[in-house]
């Protein structure tokens, strides 16, 4: 379906630059854009501060009494099993916790007791034994416990709790799950295990009986809401780290900064607002991630032959984070996560050679949903929200349908598929719609499991014909709730722009906006009124088309569009275009030149 162009639209007049700022004309729209007027956001926004920028973690109400139980833990020699998701966000932060503890227990202070007999790690015996290979030992004391996707499902389950339990676990920390899990975790009280919540996700009314570290908790006093898991995950850690120095371990100043490079994998991935202090995470995390000093990252970003110069949160979104979810989706997250914490770089290399094997079925395995979604799903535009469902899809990969279709139609989706009798779905949706609200409105008697946020969704369903019963609750809801004329995807870009304004000073503005993600999109522009000069499709499919156009003042630019082979019949030398484009380089032998990436095209019509 074409999308509608539009034009962010706000006040230039109230953005204040100050004195010595030096930035190209268009930089003007690009901060009202975003809402940055006053001198003070400009600069805050431009030049982020880690000492400005990053909140002591100690001002999140239940730290204190969450580090003080893992101590407790740690100098008790407890058995610690940490239990993360499946996606990339529960991935890394269950490893970063995971190295921060492994470190703690290696630092010990000497006086200290020595630790008591553990269990083996199964995972040594090929899985066999008495624990299930979904136990990923950090340390003798220390597991990460990551559930099946399909078989268990998302958050703690009453079968999980109890082989956790008969793992020897005394202290459970849930990792990006957990908030909800609210007779999950009074089964685990119950069985005397004491549990900590790492947690970002939208509650219900009733909380556990844990200690709770979650940004948006009613009462919660710390300052910035809209952290991913993996950064509360990673408050955590700082909080281990500034107190175990107290308590006389010899952790080295500034250790804790290493881990920002998991960090800013799940600060894309999981499609949190990158401002504040994500934005500040993001950009320090990017320096460690481009350090490729984890042998694991490395090797991933080799195996996918990446060679387009530093790693930024384009490659996150579309090299790094895709084969981290890869796992969890086709096989096991235990694989990702093994991976991350991979200390051998040629064990490494290994491992990362089957995640990018895994991540080549996904890419399959979800194309054929794709093309057998499209051929079945009827009236699609006189709904408000798309509902489908199939007993021959995986579960694990109806999320990644539901968000290519509310791209494509700027609509709510929801896909469900079906494992072992059981009816499992994912939901995708727009900025005016909270999709998980709508499951706790619409889902009672019908769900037997869900959460997720505003955007996105997860459920399941036990019955078959619960599946028809609840497509027609979501549908109705939906259009209870919106508007339906005006669903219809969108392409926004920042401004109009005139090839000749296309200069390095632009490029170096554009890199100060940097990085991109949610709340501060990669821009765009648009150009009307060029003349093609020539265009020809390229690449081994010849999906990608080139384009050299030319602006009525003479001046021309090179224009490339990848996976756009289908504008070839508009992009005809000689014709009239108006294109929407991102403003980037290329390099090739040594010359460095300006390179437009092409996003859509259209006839010009005077």
């Amino acid at each position: 379906m074409a999308k509608s162009w539009q034009c962010v639209t706000v006040d230039v007049g109230r953005v204040q630059l100050g004195q010595g700022v030096v930035l190209h004309p268009i930089a003007v729209k690009m901060l009202a854009n975003r809402g940055l007027f006053s001198d003070e956001e400009i600069t805050t926004f431009l030049n982020p501060s880690w000492d400005k920028g990053i909140h002591n973690p100690f001002l999140f109400t239940a730290m204190r009494p969450a580090v003080d139980r893992i101590f407790k833990a740690i100098e008790s020699h407890e058995h610690i099993i940490i239990h993360g998701d499946y996606d990339a966000d529960g991935v890394t932060g269950s490893a970063v916790l995971a190295e921060m503890l492994k470190i703690l227990a290696s630092k010990i202070p000497l006086n200290l007791p020595l630790s008591r007999e553990t269990f083996d790690n199964p995972l040594d015996k090929g899985g066999e034994g008495g624990f299930p290979e979904r136990f990923f030992s950090v340390a003798s004391t220390i597991d990460i416990y990551i559930p099946h996707r399909e078989k268990e499902g998302y958050g703690l389950n009453a079968e999980s709790i109890e082989l956790i339990k008969a793992r020897g676990a005394d202290l459970l920390i849930t990792v990006d799950c957990g908030i909800a899990n609210v007779a999950e975790i009074q089964r685990a009280r119950e069985l005397g295990m004491d549990v900590i919540v790492v947690d970002h996700h939208q509650f219900g009314e009733e909380l556990p009986d844990a200690i709770l570290i979650h940004p948006k908790l009613p009462g919660e006093i710390y300052p910035f809401k809209d952290l991913a898991a993996v950064g509360v995950a990673w408050k955590v850690a700082c909080a281990l780290a500034i107190d175990g120095r107290a308590r006389g371990y010899d952790i080295p100043v500034g250790c804790e900064k290493w881990l920002l490079d998991l960090v800013a994998i799940a600060t894309i991935t999981d499609i949190v607002p990158l401002v504040g202090e994500n934005r500040v995470l993001e950009k320090f995390g990017l320096v460690v991630l481009n350090k490729l000093r984890r042998p694991g990252i490395k090797a991933l970003v080799e195996s996918a032959c990446w060679k387009k110069g530093e790693l930024d949160s384009e490659s996150i979104g579309f090299v790094i984070g895709p084969r981290i979810n890869a796992a969890g989706r086709m096989e096991h997250a235990y694989l990702a996560v093994d991976l991350m914490l991979e200390e051998s770089p040629e064990e490494a290399v290994r491992k990362a050679a089957a995640l990018e094997t895994v991540n080549r079925s996904r890419q399959k395995a979800t194309e054929s949903l794709m093309q057998e979604a499209k051929a079945n799903i009827l009236e699609i535009e006189g709904e408000a929200l798309i509902f489908a469902w199939s007993e021959n899809w995986s579960p694990s990969l109806v999320g990644l349908a539901a968000g290519r279709f509310t791209d494509t139609w700027g609509k709510p989706s929801v896909f469900v598929g079906k494992y072992q009798g059981v009816w499992i779905g994912s939901g995708r949706s727009i900025p005016s719609y909270d999709i998980t609200a709508a499951l706790r409105e619409v889902g009672q008697g019908l769900l037997t499991r869900y959460g997720g946020h505003t955007q996105a969704c997860g459920f399941s369903l036990a019955e078959d014909e619960h599946v028809a019963q609840f497509a027609v609750a979501m549908r109705q809801h939906a259009a209870q709730k919106l508007v339906l004329g005006d669903l219809k995807p969108f392409l926004n870009f920042e401004c109009e722009l005139k090839l000749d304004e296309i200069d390095w000073m632009l490029l170096d503005t554009l890199k100060q906006f940097e990085p991109f993600g949610d709340k501060n999109p990669k821009p765009l522009f648009a150009t009307y009124n060029l003349k093609v000069v020539s265009s020809s499709l390229v690449g081994a499919s010849q999906n990608h088309i080139r384009a050299i156009l030319k602006s009525p003042t003479g001046k021309t630019q090179k224009f490339m569009g990848f996976y756009r082979g289908d504008l070839a019949g508009i992009m005809t030398p000689g014709a009239s275009v108006d294109v929407i484009y991102e403003i980037g380089s290329s390099e090739w032998n040594g010359n460095r030149e300006i390179q437009c990436k092409l996003i859509d095209a259209r006839p010009h019509f005077k």
